[in-house]
Formats: C-alpha cells, structure tokens, sequence
C-alpha cells in the first residue's frame, strides 16, 4: 500500500482510501487507524494529540460492536483502470449511511463533533401477561351484577330515585300536610266545592303509590263548600254562568222596576259569599225597566203589596163586576206600560155593593175601603171613627142623608158609641165586625113600623134578610132578676178594652137596686131574629113612648154563640131586645 502525500490518499492495491491531512501540518486532527491495524483493525481511534481540549472519540463517543456485515460499503474506483471497475466492498457502504458525506479538504483540517447514530437494534419491553378473554368477561358481569344489586338496594331504601307518594285520600286537610311533609314534599292546596266530606282530601299529584321527587311538591284536592259567587251588577246570562259554575242546579230569576240598565243583577238569594249546596234554589233578581206589574186578578190587598214592591204607589176604583169580589180586573196605566219611578197606578177592584144602604149582609163581602167609597157616594158622613185596641176592626158611625145612621162595630146590639175622633178607618183597611142600622122615618118601608110579626118581616125584606127563627114582645121577654144594667154606657172606652177592646160591654145587666128607684118606663116592641149562612140578624121595633125606633142588626153567629145567655133562659131574642131597649 502506497501513500500520496499530495492528494492524501492511500493506495492498497486497486483500493484508493482517502486519508486525512498530514499530522504534522495539522496536530489537531484526527486520524483515523488504517483498516486492519494490528491493536484493532475494525475500530476507528483518535490520534495522539498534544492538545488538552481535543475531542478523544474513542473515549467520549458511545461505541458498539458493528459486525462486518453491517458496515457499509463504499466504492472506490481501481486506480490501474481508472475506476472503470468496481472494487471489492470493505463492508462500507457509504451510500447507504445518511449521516455519511464525502469530506472536503476544509473539514479535514479541522475539529468535527462527534456524531451519534443510533443503533437499529432496539431492546423490546418486556411482554406483560394477560388474562383469558373468558376471565376478564366475568369479571365484568360481577362488577355490574355488585353494581346493580347495590342500586337496587340504595333504590327500595328510597335513598335515590324520589320517595313513594303516600295514600292520603280521604284524610283530613291537616292530616294529610302533615304526612307529605314528613318526606320533605312541598304540599299546596287546591279547593274543589263540594256538597259533602268538607275538609277531606279528594285527590293528589303525584297520585299515590308512584314514585316522585319531594324536591317538586305536591297538591291535594280538598273538598270545601260552596259559596255564592259575585254576581250583582252583572248581566242575567254571566251571573247565569258564574252560578252554574259554582255548583248551582237550581235557579230562578225575578225582575224588578230599576233605574240600572235593563238584565242587571240587583240582587241574589243567598247572598253573596253566603255557603250553599248545589240543590239549592238560587234566586237572581234582575232589573227591568219601570212598568205596570200584572196584578189582574189579584186581591186587592195582594195587588197593593206587589205593587210598593216594585216602588209604586196605588189608588183603588170600585167598580161592578161577575169577577170575584174584592180581586183587581184592570189597572190604569194597562199592565206592562212603561212608567216612571214612583208612579200611582190605579187599581180597578171588583166591589159587590150593597143594591141599597140597608142591603146589610152585602157589607161583609166588601172591602173596607170599598166600602168607605160607597157610603161616601150614598152621601153618609163620618161621625164617629176608632179602632178597636184589639182585632183591629172598625167602630164608626155614619149618617145619611135621610138623617139614617149606620153604626159598624163588634158589638151591632147596642147603639151606643164615644163621639169625638173622626178617623177614616175604613179607608185604612179596618175589617167590619157587625152592622147596626136605624131607619129613619124617610127610610122605613111600609108597614115597617108596625109592632107585629108582619112589621118585622116589612124590615127583612128591605134588609134582604131570611129564615125568621123567634120573636118576643114585652108582654113574654125574660129579664135579668139580679142585675140592672144602667142607662149610661157612653165613657167606658177604657173597660170596653180590657174585656176585649170593645167601646160596649158585652152582656150588660139590669141594676139589682129595684127598690131605690121608681118603676121604670115600660116600652113596647117586638123583636124577632134568625140566621142566614154565618151570620146571626135581628130586627127591633118599638121603644118607649115617643120614642119609638126600627133597628136591624147582623153579626157573625159566632159573636152570639160567645155570650152566655143563661140569664135570658137562653133566649137569644130576649138577650137583644134586653140590651136595645132596656139598657139604654
């Protein structure tokens, strides 16, 4: 092998290697062995340097043992044939190290770093062992099977998964708070009317037995009673509605003359916020315009009070008709005329008059106030007027133009009366307790002042009286032994009431002092009576001498039968002709 200083190259045969630069021109370099030396011919050391600071590559650089077959290769061209050749492969190949480069005459003048290549050799880790397939797949099914048994025991202790809504229907209100709150539900209430079980628990949400969160609450449905809701001065149809919805089954409906538009509810029965069950009648009172309320047919009584109800005022005309007696047969304005608030309606009331003033019994199927019209267009005036304090019948006295008088009072068998008031008590609806009339002598019928049987029926037939029953004269009255009954009986108003709120007593008797006085006056007179339906008459003629008078009487049987007749042998014709004659 030959050495070329001058192209530092060494040549072995057909191998031309290239060396580095001469030692001595450059003392840093490094140097690498030639291939082959005898120390250690495959390994690559640093030459000898004087230099404290060089890089020793052998000592500092990793180092690993490269077998020959892995070193690569590099080809040099044969110097005898100009490279045309391809020498044999020292185990270098160059071409195939990508850290290898071709040096230059600059770097091989100079100091390089070391490089470091990794080896392609690489300790593998070492390999874990695992489990069979079959191993980790059970164990698998026991983790979740653990899991699932747990959650299904933490799930029934109800530790998640909500609470189990309890069963609170049928409980009272406070009961059932009670018992939802305990599991920490939020319990609010919902009132539903009802006609029974109020204060029970109807129903809840959650529904019971379910499984819920507290954190949501619950509601229960608690029965309560029903109230009348607000509805005046609301329309006919919404307080309908309104009602309807509260429960109501059962209403009715009235009008009534208002100022308030037409429909508007003015009132309702029950009241307002008033408790009620759903049968219950409900009453609406609802405004209407004013108008002429139908009373047709009505008494008159009833007619007057429906007729202040509906804020009017009355006034009453008599007239004669086939319609019952005292009932309303027209009204002016007609019935269902608009009017103004307040308005007089005049009532058109049937009155069955007396044919003539002594038509006695056609007094009791009048009204009083029929009757106070008719005796003022028969031309009587009014001379004595009260009201007795009990029973509140009338007891006046009225006298005619014929200088007749007609006496209406509870006692018709004596004459007497108090003279001072003179009330129209008829007018205000005193009822008649009895008639008496006393004929004048313009006004007595022919032969009716004749003392005999047939005088007495003379003053029937201008009466309209029947079914004569006894007769008595003073030749066979049965008088009284005990007791005298004095003349004057015209101040004891005040005794009249406390014996029954009559102005006459009633069963006056004879004075028993006989002997201090003269033998009385006798008169003369015959007095018959009878009955005629319900009612009791009687007739007196006769008097004292020059004074000589005809009387009818008529009563209810039932004032008769409450005098006790013992002291008249029960004879009821003395009894009258006794207390017209005698006591006076």
């Amino acid at each position: 092998m030959a050495i070329s200083d001058e192209k530092n190259e060494q040549v072995a045969g057909d191998e031309t290697i290239a060396m580095p630069p001469d030692r001595a021109a450059d003392p840093d370099a490094t140097v690498a062995a030639a291939a082959g030396g005898p120390d250690d011919p495959d390994a690559t050391r640093l030459a000898d340097s004087d230099d404290p600071d060089a890089t020793r590559l052998a000592d500092e650089a990793p180092t690993r043992a490269v077998a020959p077959d892995d070193l690569p290769t590099i080809v040099v061209p044969h110097a005898a044939d100009g490279g045309g050749a391809a020498a044999p492969s020292d185990g270098l190949d160059a071409m195939d190290d990508p850290y290898y480069a071709a040096p230059t005459p600059d770097d091989l003048t100079s100091a390089r770093a070391p490089v470091s290549i990794p080896s392609p050799v690489q300790s593998l880790p070492e390999r874990r062992r695992r489990l069979p397939r079959w191993a980790a797949a059970l164990l698998v099914l026991v983790l979740l099977a653990a899991a699932g048994f747990g959650a299904y025991c933490t799930y029934e202790q109800e530790l998640w998964g909500g609470k189990t809504v309890p069963n609170v229907v049928g409980m009272t209100q406070e009961d059932a708070t009670r018992t939802l709150e305990e599991l920490g539900f939020a319990v609010s209430v919902d009132a539903v009317a009802s006609d029974e079980n109020l204060g029970q628990v109807l129903g809840c949400d959650p529904v019971p037995g379910t499984r819920a969160d507290p954190s949501e609450g619950a509601t229960i449905s608690v029965a309560s009673e029903r109230v009348i809701p607000r509805v005046v001065g609301l329309s006919e149809e919404a307080a309908r509605e309104a009602l309807i919805s509260a429960g109501a089954q059962s209403i009715q409906v009235d009008s009534q003359g208002s100022s308030q538009p037409a429909g508007t509810v003015l009132s309702v029965s029950p009241e307002e916020g008033q408790p009620f069950v759903s049968g219950e009648q409900v009453t609406l009172v609802v405004a209407r315009a004013f108008t002429v309320p139908d009373v047709l047919g009505m008494s008159l009584q009833d007619a007057q009070a429906t007729l202040s109800e509906g804020g009017f005022s009355s006034s009453v005309t008599y007239v004669e008709s086939t319609d019952a007696p005292d009932t309303v047969t027209d009204t002016s304005p007609s019935v269902g005329s608009e009017v103004a608030e307040g308005a007089t309606i005049e009532l058109m009331v049937v009155a069955t008059y007396p044919d003539e003033p002594a038509d006695l019994l056609a007094y009791f199927d009048i009204s009083p106030q029929a009757l106070a019209s008719y005796l003022e267009d028969e031309g009587f005036s009014l001379k004595y007027g009260e009201i007795y304090a009990s029973g509140g019948n009338a007891h006046a006295a009225y006298e005619g133009p014929d200088g007749e008088l007609l006496q209406i009072s509870n006692y018709p068998e004596t004459g007497q009366y108090a003279e001072g008031s003179q009330t129209d008590v008829l007018s205000r609806g005193a009822g008649v307790g009895g008639i008496r009339y006393a004929f004048s002598r313009e006004t007595l019928p022919e032969g009716g002042d004749s003392l005999s049987e047939a005088g007495i029926r003379a003053i029937m037939d201008a009466c309209g009286l029947e079914n004569l029953l006894d007769t008595c004269t003073q030749d066979d009255i049965v008088m009284p032994q005990e007791e005298k009954v004095p003349a004057d009986e015209g101040d004891k108003d005040d005794k009249d009431d406390k014996d029954g709120g009559s102005d006459e007593e009633r069963a006056p008797e004879a004075d028993k002092d006989d002997e201090a006085e003269a033998e009385p006056e006798t008169p003369r007179f015959i007095c018959g009576y009878g009955r005629q339906g319900s009612y009791t008459w009687a007739v007196v003629i006769g008097g004292y001498e020059g004074r000589t008078s005809v009387v009818a009487i008529v009563a209810p049987t039932e004032h008769f039968d409450a005098i006790d007749l013992s002291k008249h042998d029960g004879n009821l014709c003395d009894y009258i002709a006794y207390v017209d004659l005698y006591a006076e």
